[in-house]
């Protein structure tokens, strides 16, 4: 494939989702499904991609059989990731917990078909302390070690669980004392807000809009850091910006306000350029003006490395091998003049363990 044809195809797939978030838009002409089916795939939004949703759409018959097997699987997933959450909730209400599941089946309701969203692992914030959190863990699974902010609770041996006492740290002092300040402040609101998960009788607590629009924002700048985010991430966004529509002008400049205590307004202004001009959300919703230079860098890595980054050369380097350091603070510095802040705050902190190896 030429580099005039891998651009053609490139903007082909992009006018093609943005075609499917923005339905009213024109369809697009594709003339290589099979090679449209692969991007989706890597950037794991195959399912509300699927052409067969779309009328005069008319794709290659094998990619097309390929598809609608793969959509069949998302459903079936999803119903299964709702069963499960289900059963994780009731299991923390018996012993006394209050929750809010983050991100995943929450962005799931935000959609319109919900079960076309490709789930990953689920992610419950527990309304408790990290210690107390901790020993309940381990009472069950007592190998399971601590992280940054969650514990892994290997509950269902075919979903990752990952149990948070606090829904985003960032690595610099100053504005994580900020975050965990504002998380604590709106924790009540988020324990409280109630949603019904589809093809279930269960009621769980999921983050408003506001709270998400602030948070998963944080949670984008910190996998940009590290390995990268891919257009699930995106999406998932454009959906909670939608969310906000017709929210007042007070509630807008108060979001604005937050993403500036937070040190968040240049990745806000990132992320709206790609919102805006890739994937079609209207300018009355960005919040604020959008960055065309930074949002294209942000965008070159999400095309370059797909979902989480998985395809970026550094992710295949062993764990705990001196290359995936290295390829971790080169990842840092190419962010360094663009998010000074966060981005030195982790340079120090990993250059201090660079040729060290955990045991």
């Amino acid at each position: 494939m030429t580099m005039e044809t891998a651009k053609q195809n490139c903007d082909e797939y992009l006018k093609w989702l943005r075609f499917v978030l923005n339905p009213s838009l024109p369809v697009p002409d594709i003339k290589d499904w099979q090679e449209l089916y692969k991007f989706v795939c890597q950037q794991t939004i195959a399912g509300i991609c699927e052409p067969t949703r779309f009328s005069n759409v008319h794709p290659d018959t094998d990619v097309l059989l390929e598809w609608i097997g793969m959509v069949e699987r998302l459903r079936g997933l999803n119903r299964l990731q709702n069963s499960q959450i289900a059963d994780l909730v009731g299991k923390l209400k018996e012993v006394g917990f209050r929750c809010c599941i983050l991100k995943g089946q929450g962005n799931a309701t935000m959609y319109p078909d919900g079960e076309l969203r490709t789930p990953g692992d689920i992610d419950v914030w527990v309304d408790t302390d990290e210690k107390t959190l901790i020993e309940h863990v381990r009472r069950e699974f007592p190998e399971e070690k601590e992280g940054f902010k969650h514990i892994k609770y290997p509950v269902f041996k075919d979903t990752g669980v990952d149990m948070h006492y606090t829904p985003l740290r960032f690595v610099h002092p100053k504005y994580n004392k900020r975050l965990q300040q504002w998380i604590k402040d709106n924790k009540e609101q988020q324990m409280t807000h109630y949603v019904r998960l589809a093809n279930t009788e269960t009621v769980i607590a999921i983050p408003t809009a506001e709270f998400n629009v602030v948070y998963q924002l944080g949670h984008l700048m910190i996998h940009l850091f590290s390995w990268g985010i891919g257009f699930r991430q995106l999406v998932d966004y454009f959906y909670v910006l939608k969310s906000l529509e017709g929210i007042s002008d007070a509630q807008k400049t108060e979001i604005v306000e937050d993403w500036k205590y937070l040190g968040l307004s240049r990745m806000a202004s990132a992320v709206m350029w790609i919102e805006t001009e890739i994937l079609g959300l209207p300018e009355g919703l960005a919040l604020i003006k959008p960055n065309r230079y930074l949002g294209r860098i942000v965008f070159a890595d999400i095309m370059k490395g797909g979902n989480f980054g998985k395809y970026n050369k550094g992710y295949k380097y062993p764990k705990r091998g001196i290359l995936r350091r290295l390829y971790s603070l080169y990842r840092l510095l190419k962010f360094f003049l663009f998010f000074p802040r966060e981005v030195l705050s982790r340079i120090m902190k990993r250059s201090k363990a660079l040729l060290v190896e955990k045991p």
